[in-house]
């Protein structure tokens, strides 16, 4: 009976030093395995530093925190894949244009990207900002009015993400979401002089809707909703997108 009551207590010391090991333990391996386990962890990036400034909105907030955007877990990387179907580019010049802007987007939130690859899954929103789907990798796709009513009018394209509960806390927080580029539009562009930094542009603003930019009213930004001429995220654009790199892990 000793004997037991002993191994239990080893058992149960070791259960308790194999927690706080990979609670506080330092290195890559325990990171990720407080990632894994959901317990925490750190993000995976830093966001940029940036001159204060500008206008910036976010498309959803904490419920009853005004001041609290909703965000992506810094801690997990955002998948995603690419439906090349209607691109205006071949597959190696397609991917290499998204991952471009993706890469600009992730140096300024410091928000981590993984590339899965092709896809034949076709786009679907439920409203704008809001696709269709909450366990699915983020979909980059090109696609018609006929097939997207979104893209009905002069809109070239519409982003966004699902913010879901995660384990009965209120806190909010994205977890898929969508970037749909209109067809016509970027074969239009495509035979123009600046064609290509207007195409940019356009996937820029629309991965700012998938990490949580909303619009504003000020031309001087990328993310007002008319293209007026603005290729780049302006000082308002990058002080939004450093704010929602600043997200609690979990």
């Amino acid at each position: 009976m000793r004997e037991r009551w002993r191994s239990g207590l080893a058992l149960l010391l070791s259960a308790m030093l194999l927690g706080v090991a990979v609670l506080i333990g330092p290195g890559d391996e325990m990171a990720a395995l407080r990632r894994m386990l959901g317990i925490g962890g750190d993000p995976l990036g830093s966001p940029a530093e940036v001159q204060p400034g500008g206008v910036h909105a976010f498309l959803q907030h904490q419920p009853g925190r005004p001041d609290e955007p909703v965000t992506w877990d810094p801690c997990r990387e955002i998948r995603y894949e690419i439906n090349l179907e209607g691109a205006p580019d071949d597959e190696d010049e397609t991917v290499a244009f998204v991952q471009a802007a993706v890469a600009e987007v992730s140096s300024v939130t410091g928000l981590q990207f993984d590339y899965l690859g092709p896809t034949d899954r076709r786009p679907e929103w439920k409203e704008q900002f809001v696709p269709v789907g909450r366990r699915e990798p983020v979909l980059i796709a090109w696609a018609t009015e006929d097939e997207v009513e979104e893209l009905e009018g002069n809109v070239a394209g519409v982003g966004g993400a699902v913010a879901v509960r995660r384990g009965g806390d209120r806190w909010l927080r994205y977890v898929s979401g969508g970037v749909t580029l209109d067809i016509e539009v970027f074969d239009e562009l495509e035979g123009e002089g600046d064609g290509e930094r207007y195409q940019r542009a356009i996937l820029l603003h629309e991965l700012g809707h998938l990490v949580g930019l909303g619009h504003v009213d000020s031309p001087g930004e990328l993310m007002y909703p008319d293209n007026v001429g603005q290729l780049d995220f302006s000082r308002g654009d990058l002080n939004g997108l450093v704010r929602l790199g600043r997200g609690r892990c979990g």
